[in-house]
């Protein structure tokens, strides 16, 4: 499994001959705040994509340009709850609207849709994805809380930056209850809300859990 931090909560996963994209925030110049560190790409660079799964409604999980281009691009399959769907201008024969709970395959690869508590969002989820037994979690914004003890993957993409997600803390924690074999720490250092320190995470994490800290720089391709 080959997986690319594209920015923020930004990942694209190869895994299984599938390339999985989730939460692809590509705008550099939001008007919402001044982000500090730029996306990886731009939406017209990515030209293969076969499912764009994302988290919630906020707009740095929820770009409709950024889905707009590449789904038109790519003819990608959008996966999402009902309430972000309808935000995003795709067809609707590529739209897959989705509860906590739900478990399906789809174009190959196995979806299961995991709660995520983040009550700033109107329905918050996280991702479990497998293909070509390879495993990726991806928690969404989410604090810690005990149901993660039910995720059992190979990797887990977990936020670490505080302000209404978990903190390197709070990750850490989450990282005790679940059976992860890599973790990848995001959602941190894009904005002055959400610095925190990486190296401190993954320090944290190899004191005290089975799990392998994995930090990235935006832009950089890792194969699990």
């Amino acid at each position: 499994m080959n997986v690319t931090w594209l920015g923020h909560s930004g990942f694209l996963a190869q895994m299984g001959g599938r390339t999985v994209l989730i939460d692809p925030w590509l705008d550099p110049r939001p008007r919402q705040l001044e982000r500090l560190v730029p996306p990886a790409l731009a939406p017209n660079q990515i030209t293969k994509c076969d499912l764009i799964l994302i988290t919630h409604e906020h707009f740095d999980h929820c770009d409709p340009y950024s889905v707009g281009v590449i789904q038109s691009r790519t003819l990608a399959q959008v996966v999402a709850p009902e309430e972000t769907l309808a935000l995003l201008d795709v067809p609707a024969r590529s739209r897959v609207p989705v509860e906590e709970g739900d478990t399906f395959n789809l174009m190959g690869v196995q979806v299961r849709v995991t709660p995520a508590k983040h009550p700033q969002s109107t329905y918050p989820v996280g991702y479990i994805v497998s293909a070509g037994g390879e495993t990726l979690y991806h928690a969404g914004d989410t604090y810690d809380f005990y149901d993660l003890a039910s995720v059992e993957v190979k990797t887990a993409l977990v936020p670490i930056g505080g302000t209404f997600t978990m903190d390197i803390i709070g990750a850490v924690a989450s990282l005790k209850r679940m059976r992860a074999k890599n973790a990848i720490p995001m959602h941190y250092n894009t904005f002055d809300k959400i610095r925190a320190n990486a190296d401190e995470f993954a320090k944290r994490v190899s004191a005290s859990t089975k799990t392998e800290p994995v930090v990235m720089k935006v832009g950089d391709t890792v194969t699990l």
